[in-house]
């Protein structure tokens, strides 16, 4: 065997070895992952099989029995590169829009509505922050969020600025609202969607007002906050579990509220992105693992 067909059979090997490693993790990473992660996973394992492990078979076939086989070689990687560098810039493409949108309020989505439904509720707290983050990087709306730990660590946890925050607590503070207090709430919040159109309510902690108030109360309170998003044009989203709720409550807010899909969501203002890299910090995962991140349960500050 010459020393030009020890080159050859070298590159065949390489070839399917890179192939092979290619297939088997982005084989990994679509079962690990839901849209749009899946897509470009089972984009790049069509690549990999027919630029490395077709192509290398080609390569092997070439040296190894006829000259015949030459066009399989030609085909296949040509093909796979042709597909993995149309998908590789398309996603860079996308991504470079992803990372220009947060960087400066000038460039968020003016005049445009977040794609979100007027009264929806989410049962992940993963979720949640995914969704705001996406949100308050590509729209510019104001957000109210309310939940049950101190303003600067809701921030640190959620990685969003609110235009404002209020906090379910008796203790005594300029943003401290008690958990009793649900007409407040519901005066603050009517006002927040009378002067921000299109704003997103964002509330989260009813497990914990259910120590104060009953939960018929409670769910006045909810459908009554819905009523005034659909009113003045605006959003809110709810965070609640099943565990933290009797079935026929949250049977009541499943059926008042809808369900978002947050990968869909995402899929449709970023795009696909590589790896799980959608909104900055966090990568969404399959919609299969509902029940798996709950909400946390915060802790009082007294």
């Amino acid at each position: 065997m010459g020393h030009g067909n020890e080159i050859q059979y070298l590159s065949a090997a390489i070839l399917i070895g890179i192939g092979a490693y290619g297939v088997i993790r982005s084989l990994e990473e679509y079962k690990r992952h839901g849209e749009p992660v899946k897509t470009l996973a089972r984009t790049l394992l069509v690549s990999f099989f027919l630029f490395g492990i077709a192509g290398g078979l080609g390569v092997l076939a070439t040296v190894a029995v006829s000259l015949k086989f030459w066009m399989l070689q030609a085909v296949s990687i040509t093909l796979g590169y042709i597909i993995l560098a149309s998908s590789t810039l398309n996603m860079l493409g996308k991504l470079e829009r992803y990372w220009r949108a947060p960087s400066a309020q000038g460039e968020k989505s003016r005049g445009r509505k977040p794609p979100l439904p007027p009264a929806a509720m989410l049962t992940s707290t993963e979720d949640a922050k995914i969704l705001l983050k996406t949100i308050f990087g590509y729209f510019n709306v104001p957000i109210l969020a309310i939940g049950r730990e101190r303003p600067e660590s809701w921030v640190e946890k959620m990685g969003v600025e609110p235009a404002e925050y209020l906090w379910l607590t008796r203790v005594e503070h300029p943003q401290s609202v008690s958990p009793s207090a649900l007409h407040i709430l519901n005066s603050r919040i009517t006002t927040f969607l009378k002067n921000n159109p299109s704003g997103i309510v964002y509330i989260e902690g009813i497990e914990y007002i259910s120590f104060y108030v009953d939960f018929k109360s409670i769910a006045k309170f909810i459908l009554a906050v819905r009523d005034a998003a659909i009113i003045h044009g605006g959003h809110m989203i709810l965070l609640v579990t099943p565990e933290t709720l009797e079935p026929q409550q949250y049977a009541i807010f499943k059926k008042e509220l809808e369900t978002i899909d947050v990968q869909r969501i995402i899929n449709n203002v970023v795009g696909v992105a590589l790896f799980g890299t959608l909104p900055p910090g966090s990568a969404p995962k399959s919609p299969e693992r509902n029940g798996d991140a709950g909400t946390q349960s915060p802790k009082e500050g007294s």
